[in-house]
């Protein structure tokens, strides 16, 4: 009985990370800054095309809000990502392909992607 414990609250906790996860590369595609900033933890490290610095949420957000507004965003294509080996960690490499270009979307995060939780974000020319 309780193996089926865990099992169960594994397979919901699991479905609930995939979703934030989801719900974060969506808004990207859908534009949607204010679900985006509330990914972000308070203060993070931003890169965007080898520009980075150390920035509140809201300053992240004024950037992304410019750079979106110029890059329309067909689709999010996570490529790759990994854990640390005590699950402290998680990294995502996407592909944000745009109407102008693509580029490389990298997301570093304490733990799996939810509220306040990314502590780092750039993005590079593919």
């Amino acid at each position: 009985m309780q193996r089926l414990f865990i099992i169960l609250f594994l397979a919901v906790s699991g479905q609930i990370f995939g979703q934030g996860e989801a719900a974060f590369f969506t808004a990207f595609k859908n534009n949607d800054i204010p679900v985006i900033e509330n990914y972000l933890e308070q203060q993070l490290d931003f890169c965007l095309f080898e520009n980075q610095q150390f920035l509140s949420n809201k300053e992240v957000s004024a950037q992304l809000k410019k750079f979106l507004s110029s890059n329309k965003v067909v689709a999010v294509e996570v490529l790759h990502k990994g854990t640390s080996k005590n699950g402290n960690a998680q990294y995502k490499v996407a592909k944000l392909i745009t109407a102008n270009d693509t580029y490389r979307l990298f997301v570093f995060s304490s733990g799996a992607i939810n509220a306040k939780s990314i502590k780092e974000l750039r993005i590079d020319k593919f």
